[in-house]
């Protein structure tokens, strides 16, 4: 043992007195736990009767507290839990208040009391910004996005700071969630684009001439991105690879829905407000959605649809919009009544006026649904064949949305439906009666587009009036602060009475619909 330097200044220490006390802490000053060194469980080893006593549950006797005050530093840390305590309404030993007395009473740590008393006094609550700053930051023709006030619903404060204040994270090349979706979002349009231009029809794509296609894509994409960004580093041009095997997949499996559909694909890339872009065969351009608040002021959304698929029949011409996504994104009604999932619904809207108002047929929702750009990996089990294997991944990649509850559009949707469809969420049962399938019927669309509406008018009404409350929600665990990049600015703190998480649920549908009709938020 002597051999051991650390051994060696334990024994050396021993020879002075009659006990030897170590100690260590179990997490640091942010709370994340620590590891004891080695020698702990060395020492365990060796003097297995040595006794262990832990000071994490807080003494119950005003004796226990005054083994507490040792050291200067270590009593203060001390003195500032208790007093933690006594704000939060608890009864502490009245040595602390002699303790706190001591410390302000010494030169050096009366200007730490004073900070301490600040600290107590300090409320973290944000107050209303000013009409005339909101004018100055937004302007009087205001002008945002639906996919902004989505960030609004989750947190209003956050909103704030980077659309408000526009406050930005310091760029780090490196290949991010948002640079991957962006990526696979632009390899898709430009391939849909080539597929227009040359007038060819999904329907009639090859398999091949789709990886050849989109490898020429991406590597077109590279090479104008050399020394910046996704491609700043080999590294990082080595991971995009990957990607061609992603988007080839997804441009097959578009291909396929396509097929087994009746629907046809009538605009890409359809945008709203940004009428500087060129109007292609790719979609058309249309003017923003436009919001009039009661105070008169005039709200401007733009947005962008991925892909607008029609249908003609006898009774009218039915829409449906595809938004592709590269996160596993599913559909909750709880989630459009909390403004959490609102574009494509108010796309929808906005397609419903505008192609109302240009053609004398009726227009009907045909549904709204996420399609999710992956390549999964599939376990095979026994000796699974390929059109097994292609059978799991169609199922695992299935559009997820909501459809209008109607048993001949689901089958112009999916041709090939028999029992639970392989690429939209619906199933047909014996007599040609709808299963577990999510849809809904034309009135629960109108009510659906309706309440949205007075959604959108509302959020924008809160922040016109400079409301930016740090307000983030939490449902089953999880917050909006999760994936936020603004906490070190909002400080928001459970442990403050002032700070507290906007509580939603997953209400059951028949719920969502009575209180959308009810109109309530």
């Amino acid at each position: 043992i002597c051999n051991i330097p650390a051994y060696s200044q334990i024994l050396a220490r021993c020879r002075k007195g009659k006990y030897l006390r170590i100690s260590w802490p179990i997490a640091d000053n942010e709370g994340k736990a620590l590891r004891p060194s080695i020698i702990i469980s060395r020492l365990r080893k060796l003097f297995p009767l040595i006794t262990e006593n832990s000071n994490i549950i807080k003494p119950e006797s005003e004796t226990g507290e005054i083994e507490l005050i040792t050291g200067r530093i270590p009593a203060f840390r001390q003195m500032i839990c208790a007093l933690r305590r006594k704000a939060d309404g608890m009864e502490i030993p009245a040595l602390w208040r002699d303790v706190y007395r001591w410390f302000e009473s010494q030169e050096e740590w009366k200007q730490k009391c004073l900070s301490l008393k600040e600290a107590f006094k300090y409320k973290n609550i944000v107050h209303s910004v000013e009409h005339n700053k909101i004018i100055s930051l937004y302007g009087n023709n205001i002008k945002t996005s639906v996919s902004r006030l989505e960030k609004y619903s989750a947190c209003p404060f956050a909103f704030y700071i980077q659309y408000g204040l526009k406050a930005r994270e310091r760029k780090i090349y490196r290949l991010s969630p948002p640079d991957i979706g962006t990526f696979m979002h632009t390899v898709i349009e430009k391939f849909s684009r080539q597929i227009v231009e040359q007038n060819i029809s999904w329907r009639e794509l090859d398999r091949e001439w789709c990886k050849d296609i989109v490898s020429d894509i991406v590597d077109d994409m590279i090479e104008k991105m050399q020394g910046s960004g996704i491609a700043g580093s080999k590294r990082y041009i080595a991971l995009t690879m990957r990607l061609k095997r992603v988007i080839s997949r997804a441009v097959w499996l578009i291909a396929e829905h396509i097929r087994r559909s009746s629907f046809e694909p009538v605009g890409y890339e359809v945008d709203f407000g940004k009428n500087d872009k060129e109007s292609g065969e790719r979609g058309k351009n249309f003017e923003p959605i436009t919001i009039e608040l009661d105070s008169g002021i005039r709200v401007e959304l733009e947005g962008r649809i991925d892909r607008v698929d029609a249908l003609k029949t006898e009774e009218g011409t039915y829409f449906r919009i595809i938004d592709y996504k590269s996160g596993n994104k599913d559909f909750k009604l709880s989630d459009v009544y909390n403004g959490l999932q609102i574009q494509l619904i108010t796309y929808m809207d906005a397609l419903w006026e505008i192609y109302g108002r240009n053609t004398e047929q009726p227009i009907y929702p045909a549904g709204i649904l996420y399609f999710h750009i992956d390549d999964p990996i599939i376990r095979k089990i026994g000796g699974a064949n390929e059109d097994e294997t292609e059978k799991e991944i169609m199922k695992q990649l299935k559009m997820k949305g909501l459809l209008l509850a109607d048993v001949k559009l689901i089958k112009a949707m999916d041709n090939t439906i028999e029992g639970t469809s392989l690429i939209i969420p619906a199933r047909i049962n014996k007599g040609d009666v709808l299963g577990k399938s999510s849809v809904a019927t034309l009135e629960q669309f109108t009510i659906l587009r309706n309440y949205v509406k007075e959604l959108l008018k509302k959020l924008c009404a809160e922040i016109i009036e400079g409301d930016f409350s740090i307000k983030p929600y939490k449902k089953k665990g999880i917050t909006s602060c999760n994936y936020c990049s603004f906490s070190a600015i909002c400080q928001f703190d459970p442990s403050l009475k002032e700070n507290s998480f906007r509580q939603i649920y997953d209400y059951e549908d028949e719920k969502v619909w009575r209180l959308m009709e009810e109109g309530g938020f």
